[in-house]
């Protein structure tokens, strides 16, 4: 027998919990069409048997970020409470409505980050995690999950496909507890202002408000404004917790299981399993870790083994929570990369056609990871021994700078590669690095091969090394690209 609206005990998680099931597979047009009979209007009404007299006004089904809101109004049947108790306040719930998103790969991922609660400069509590208003408003959480991603649907179409009770994992905290002592640390040193959603691996915060110049806070120990932000469990956590927690009951291997009864974070385990063979040559380890230096992918096999994992790095609850990639780099004597960074190749007519920033490559391949950088220097000519490493995210102040790239990368190939023959070769009017001194893009493969004309192809490479422009021709497989000069900025601390 199906319940009546708002038929549960707000004093009870059980019943909160049982009650939510009715959301289970039911369009969020069903829910208004039992709002509409039912003579109560809110938990209070059905409770009390006071039938509700002031109208409702109509809701448009276009206002498709207003769904939590409309979610907690018409199925639990209550209003927006204040900001600094739980939903639920008499059992310590929050309630967050959530999407997902089914890729075309039919793997399914984090719509976006979880936003939890604003950050408050002047009132957080800076010092200890547990006494936050953070943790107070968001230490349980009712988790509904929405598929937000199907074409030509509105709110109306809406249906919960998942519900999950969450409480913080206890093999997560030491993660963020640190990434909480970073964010706390920059507001105490006056730069709240310098905040990033790069800050943090599990935890982080996101620019909230309107814009335009009107979300600026004062904060506690500079004069400098600040963005309003909010506290945020970030996207790649959240994919996580969707595939392993929430759709599929399945656990990846991790780097803190390689470190019995230490309880550190990820990053200080790899930090002192990684920095334990500081001073050895590449070639040292290689023979150590039985790794072929001649193999695809040596680089990734070496951190792996130093770490003590038996899969792909990727592919470790951690680095897929804080969405974290691995980068060795060889610089020189002088701190200078020997090469740019590249990320993977991109198709052409694929970018040209994306509208869509957030879904864009370089955003998701730059702008949305973090870095773990293990830096190898040459001490002598050929060779290079492990130096230090470094965890990076591109700071929120550079995002802006990406996308323009990225436009102007687009408008290119929409507008026609321009390929001019020089003594040297082939060079194209993509962005260069004299110029893009963030990222830029160049080829990424092994051999060259451009159609200069019709059929007609200059270079050493083959049709494999190629990927089609939208005009047909054929050119060299490209990616976007870290400057050597921007990386050796990084490692020096200049982009935290």
């Amino acid at each position: 027998m199906e319940r009546e609206l708002f038929d549960y005990d707000n004093t009870r998680e059980k019943s909160v919990v049982d009650y939510s099931q009715g959301l289970l597979n039911k369009k969020f047009s069903q829910i208004i069409e039992e709002y509409t009979r039912t003579p109560y209007k809110t938990y209070e009404d059905f409770h009390t048997k006071t039938v509700t007299t002031s109208q409702d006004r109509k809701i448009s089904m276009k206002s498709k970020g207003q769904y939590g809101n409309y979610i907690e109004k018409y199925f639990y049947g209550y209003k927006l409470n204040s900001d600094s108790d739980p939903d639920f306040d008499k059992i310590g719930v929050e309630l967050k409505v959530t999407p997902f998103k089914v890729n075309k790969n039919e793997t399914i991922s984090a719509k976006e980050r979880l936003v939890l609660t604003i950050l408050n400069y002047m009132e957080e509590n800076l010092d200890d995690f547990y006494s936050t208003h953070l943790w107070h408003k968001c230490q349980k959480m009712l988790l509904l999950f929405y598929n937000g991603k199907i074409d030509n649907q509105t709110m109306a179409d809406y249906v919960i496909e998942k519900i999950f009770l969450y409480e913080w994992f206890e093999e997560d905290m030491e993660v963020i507890l640190e990434d909480y002592r970073k964010i706390t640390d920059k507001i105490k040193n006056g730069k709240a202002h310098e905040l990033s959603e790069s800050d943090g691996n599990y935890l982080s915060t996101c620019t909230k408000g309107a814009g335009g110049g009107k979300d600026w806070r004062d904060q506690p120990f500079s004069n400098v404004k600040a963005k309003q932000r909010a506290w945020e469990l970030k996207s790649s956590y959240m994919t996580y917790l969707i595939n392993h927690k929430i759709f599929n009951q399945s656990e990846q291997e991790s780097v803190v299981s390689t470190a019995k009864g230490e309880k550190k974070s990820f990053t200080g385990i790899i930090s002192e399993k990684i920095m334990q063979y500081k001073g050895k040559a590449e070639s040292e380890l290689y023979q150590e870790f039985e790794v072929n230096p001649k193999a695809k992918g040596k680089n990734s096999t070496l951190i792996r083994k130093m770490l003590g994992l038996t899969g792909d790095l990727d592919k470790t609850q951690e680095f897929q929570k804080a969405n974290l990639s691995l980068r060795v780099i060889r610089v020189d004597k002088n701190g200078q990369p020997k090469e740019d960074s590249p990320f993977k190749t991109y198709k052409f007519k694929e970018l040209a056609g994306n509208e869509e920033w957030e879904e864009s490559e370089p955003y998701v391949e730059i702008c949305n990871k973090r870095f773990l950088f293990v830096i190898f220097k040459e001490t002598e000519k050929n060779i290079f021994v492990l130096d230090r490493i470094k965890f990076w995210g591109l700071p929120d102040r550079l995002i802006d700078e990406v996308k323009r790239v990225w436009i102007e990368t687009k408008d290119i190939i929409n507008n026609g590669v321009q390929l001019t023959q020089t003594s040297r070769g082939i060079s194209t009017n993509f962005p260069q690095s004299k110029v893009n001194k963030v990222v830029f893009t160049k080829l990424h493969a092994q051999n060259t091969y451009y159609e200069i004309e019709p059929n007609v192809f200059v270079g050493k490479g083959k049709l494999s090394d190629t990927d089609e422009l939208p005009d047909g021709r054929h050119i060299t497989k490209h990616s976007f690209w870290f400057p050597k000069k921007f990386l050796k900025e990084v490692f020096n601390g200049e982009w935290e």
